[in-house]
């Protein structure tokens, strides 16, 4: 646990470092394996939140937790796109089996991801978050093992996922969602739900072309609708909507660039979604718990 502590700022740590310990020791004192490893994350992802400044009650914490599901929609998405783009090279007979395992292990990684994605929309958010991040965090290892240290390549790819991962943990506690999914045996429908769709739109036979972005635009789809209205009701300022946004247009960059007229109509969409909130927020509408 000392270690733990270490993570938080160093006048946090010595007004509250005591108090954290103590809890962390009564939160797991004759708890299993599993229960210790959720309380660490859980105490990881407030440092974090503590040394960047992640607070619900500042701006930049609210701007995060409005983004937030939105950011995981386009982690699930771009998780299951790249995972059909390993496909060929994870069944091609005619490659050697050195060669096709790391595609293998890719398609398993991105797997993981997407099942971390729909995990933190369903109000699990400290699990999902972490497991997204696990997955992103493989497949980025994976991929520079595969390339034979093209670290660089990899980081310039992988790191909007990271950070888009990264959003979806540094979440403020308290501004989380309510669980959109509130009995075990609905999450795990939803994990079963989401493999089914992930394996159907990765070795599903989509051709190439436009269809392709079909494996973007559908599970992200599907993330927004678990995500649900919560999640569009706290975009109550432009910046919150054009932020909200970005983890979208950037993961789902290989989709939208495919077609001379969908990428330039989903920005002219998003500036009047932008100009529309804005001109409401101006109107004297006053905003629930947005930002």
């Amino acid at each position: 646990m000392t270690a733990l502590v270490k993570l938080y700022p160093a006048r946090f740590r010595r007004e509250f470092g005591d108090e954290i310990a103590l809890a962390y020791h009564e939160a797991t004192r004759g708890a299993g394996r599993r229960a210790r490893i959720r309380e660490g994350l859980d105490v990881t992802g407030h440092a974090l939140r503590m040394r960047l400044g992640l607070g619900s009650a500042g701006r930049r914490g609210r701007l995060v937790a409005a983004v937030a599901p939105f950011a995981a929609t386009a982690v699930g998405g771009s998780a299951v796109w790249w995972a059909g783009l390993m496909l060929p090279g994870a069944t091609a007979s005619s490659l050697p089996a050195e060669v096709a395992v790391p595609y293998v292990l890719l398609m398993a990684t991105h797997l993981v991801t997407v099942l971390g994605a729909a995990i933190a929309l369903s109000g699990r958010w400290s699990a999902g978050g972490w497991t997204a991040m696990a997955g992103c965090a493989a497949t980025a290892v994976t991929e520079a093992m595969r390339m034979g240290g093209g670290v660089e390549f990899v980081l310039f790819f992988r790191t909007p996922l990271l950070l888009a991962a990264l959003a979806v943990v540094l979440c403020p506690a308290d501004l989380r969602p309510q669980p959109r999914v509130r009995t075990a045996a609905g999450l795990a429908a939803v994990v079963v739900w989401t493999a089914l769709l992930a394996g159907v739109l990765t070795v599903g036979p989509l051709p190439d072309g436009s269809f392709g972005g079909l494996r973007f635009a559908v599970p992200a789809a599907a993330g927004l609708a678990l995500a649900g209205r919560p999640a569009f009701a706290r975009l109550r300022t432009a910046p919150a909507v054009l932020l909200a946004a970005l983890p979208l247009l950037v993961l789902g960059a290989p989709f939208w660039t495919r077609d001379p007229y969908t990428g330039p109509l989903a920005l002219v969409l998003l500036l009047v979604a932008a100009a529309a909130v804005s001109i409401r927020r101006r109107r004297g509408r006053r905003p629930l718990d947005g930002v």
